[in-house]
């Protein structure tokens, strides 16, 4: 551990046992910072977010650590952070928090398991739907945004596998609308080796995404955990729509590679590299499965919610999957997104 994430794990105990049972927080305006509890809510699945069925969502305390970048000049453009399947990782602090604060860039890193109960979904995603993900960022914007060293119009969302899921959805209005977010919008959006290209339930149709989304990928060839190919083919069709879309893969990365951990196989994960699933999204309560539901692989078109499920489950998989880091695309990476921030290096 580096001397930044200790430092910060000190001083984030002394908070940890000060707000443990504190008031979530609507309003930053007090300039808090270090551990943050804010109200959430957990959908049951996608489809009951969208169309604001509430009739099995809970509400949830969540909590986020904030950072922000030492004597700063004003107001500062943020990140939000949305984790992968492995919750948070010591390199959200280690890689994330360090490399952006020290470009003057403040960090919100969202916990959407701990607070809920949940260690991983490495091996069950079927543990929290990847809408409380994407509940979670849209809150933490809320609360974020009201702080007086952030610069409200200059937030946007990362997220990495599972997070990167998050960090597209959050582009499109029909996964905004469910969460007031006091008029905040995000001002970019960065999936990083995200989860979503596999099995795809779209929101694009007869809409723009409101603001640009930079796809960062794993080299094809290394990455277990999702199709890179499937991904680019993805970007470049919405690309092609007029969506404002960019991708690019890092060669010679397996999955997490920004992490700079060592190689390693996680067993009996679950991957949906195996899939090729796309639907449209529709907002309306009781609307069904949604629109243009298809299996690509097999060519079959899809009309129920209990079909799609069922080749859900048939193409993803458990395996032995690879990992790890990568020091000089990591290193990149960063120089990306802050070049997708535009913040001066």
């Amino acid at each position: 551990m580096n001397s930044f994430a200790a430092t910060f794990f000190i001083a984030l105990a002394s908070v940890a046992v000060q707000v443990a049972h504190a008031t979530p927080l609507d309003s930053l305006a007090g300039g808090q910072t270090g551990r943050i509890e804010f109200n959430s809510i957990t959908p049951t699945s996608v489809w009951t977010y969208v169309r604001r069925n509430t009739t099995d969502t809970t509400h949830v305390t969540v909590y986020g650590d904030l950072l922000l970048p030492k004597n700063p000049s004003g107001k500062v453009p943020a990140l939000v952070l949305s984790h992968g399947s492995s919750g948070v990782s010591p390199f959200a602090y280690e890689v994330w928090a360090a490399r952006m604060n020290a470009a003057g860039v403040a960090v919100f890193i969202v916990d959407s398991f701990k607070p809920r109960g949940i260690g991983e979904s490495v091996h069950d995603q079927g543990v929290l739907s990847p809408a409380a993900n994407v509940a979670d960022a849209l809150n933490g914007l809320r609360v974020l945004a009201t702080h007086p060293a952030v610069d409200a119009a200059r937030i946007y969302h990362i997220g990495f596998s599972r997070g990167g899921t998050a960090a597209f959805y959050t582009a499109w209005p029909m996964y905004q609308a469910p969460v007031d977010t006091g008029g905040a919008r995000f001002a970019g959006h960065i999936p990083v080796y995200p989860g979503m290209c596999n099995i795809r339930y779209r929101a694009d149709a007869g809409v723009r995404a409101t603001a640009p989304i930079f796809i960062a990928a794993a080299d094809r060839a290394l990455e277990d955990w999702g199709d890179s190919a499937v991904c680019e083919r993805y970007a470049r069709e919405l690309a092609a729509s007029g969506q404002p879309v960019t991708y690019k893969e890092y060669p010679g990365t397996y999955h997490s590679w920004d992490g700079r951990g060592k190689f390693a196989y996680y067993q009996d994960a679950t991957t949906g590299k195996p899939c090729d699933m796309e639907l449209q999204m529709i907002n309306v309560p009781g609307g069904g499965l949604g629109r243009n539901a298809r299996d690509l692989k097999t060519g079959r078109t899809l009309d129920t919610i209990p079909e799609w499920s069922a080749a859900v489950k048939a193409c993803t998989a458990n395996a032995r999957l690879r990992a790890g880091g990568n020091e000089a695309q990591s290193d990149a990476l960063v120089r990306d997104v802050l070049n997708f921030m535009k913040v001066a290096q």
